[in-house]
């Protein structure tokens, strides 16, 4: 396959990918692909699966791969808007029930005295992505 074989090839894959292909390979920045991530593919299935609670999982590192945080990191990860509101409200409701004693996030009931340091950059990550104010983290 040739390059521009690929990038076609990509361009018929789910929108968050066309979105970052586009925005990657091609230099051009699509926000009408980014809007409709929530909406379509990947993103849509994932924000389809949030518990009425507000977590996806359990609870936020419970079970482990289909916890909030994975789900959060994904979410992320295919570039959904900055600007959505389900993960804000996520991401306000880990920081105001899952604090550690250290100051960072918590994995579970049982760990409140530590956090974890990886978890902990995750977070942050998907945290400052999605636009969450320096005061409340």
């Amino acid at each position: 396959m040739n390059e521009k074989q690929i990038i076609d090839w990509l361009l018929e894959g789910d929108v968050s990918i066309r979105y970052q292909v586009y925005r990657d390979l091609l230099g051009k920045h699509r926000n009408d692909l980014q809007a409709r991530i929530a909406f379509e593919g990947w993103g849509k299935h994932f924000l389809s699966q949030r518990k009425p609670n507000g977590h996806w999982g359990e609870r936020f590192y419970y079970p482990k791969w289909i916890s909030t945080h994975y789900t959060l990191l994904d979410l992320r990860n295919l570039n959904l808007s900055p600007n959505n509101e389900i993960v804000k409200e996520s991401i306000k409701q880990v920081l105001g029930s899952s604090k550690a004693k250290d100051g960072g996030i918590r994995l579970g009931p049982s760990t409140s005295l530590h956090s974890d340091v990886c978890v902990n950059g995750m977070f942050l990550n998907y945290a400052t992505y999605f636009k969450t104010p320096e005061k409340e983290l």
